[in-house]
C-alpha cells in the first residue's frame, strides 16, 4: 500500500466525502510481526539480565547438584533480585529451602555480577 502524505490523504478523503484527519500525528512505516518483536526486544529487555539468566540455567547442576537439578528449574529473575525456583513439589521444596543460604553462596560464587539477593519457590 503507499504512503501519502497527510495533506494528499485529506484531499482524496475529502473528494470521497470521509472525515478529515487532522491529528498532529506522524504517520510511521508498518512493520512485520518479527521486525516489530525484534525492536521490542531491544528496546525493553536488558540483555545482562539475560545473559545472567542463562549463566544460572547452564550451571544449575552445579548449583543445586545433580538431583534436585533435575526435579527443579530457575525460573526468572524478578526487578528486585530474587530467583524464582519452579519446584516438581513440596518435598523439593522443602529440600531447597533447608539449603538456601548454600544456594544462595553457590549463586554468588558461580554468577558474582547476579546481584540475587533472594531465592522464592514456585510451584
Amino acid at each position: 500500500m503507499t504512503k501519502f502524505p497527510r495533506r494528499v490523504q485529506n484531499l482524496i478523503a475529502d473528494f470521497r466525502g470521509l472525515p478529515l484527519d487532522d491529528s498532529s500525528s506522524a504517520l510511521k512505516e508498518e512493520l512485520a510481526a518479527g521486525q516489530l518483536f525484534q525492536n521490542i526486544l531491544e528496546k525493553y529487555v536488558n540483555k545482562s539480565d539475560v545473559a545472567m539468566g542463562a549463566e544460572i540455567f547452564e550451571n544449575w547442576p552445579q548449583i543445586v547438584g545433580d538431583i534436585l537439578g533435575m526435579l527443579c528449574t530457575p525460573h526468572r529473575i524478578t526487578a528486585g533480585g530474587a530467583l524464582v525456583i519452579k519446584v516438581q513439589n513440596s518435598v523439593v521444596r522443602q529440600e531447597l529451602y533447608c539449603r538456601k543460604e548454600e544456594i544462595l553462596q553457590r549463586i554468588h560464587q558461580t554468577c558474582p555480577r547476579s546481584g540475587i539477593s533472594e531465592i522464592v519457590f514456585s510451584f
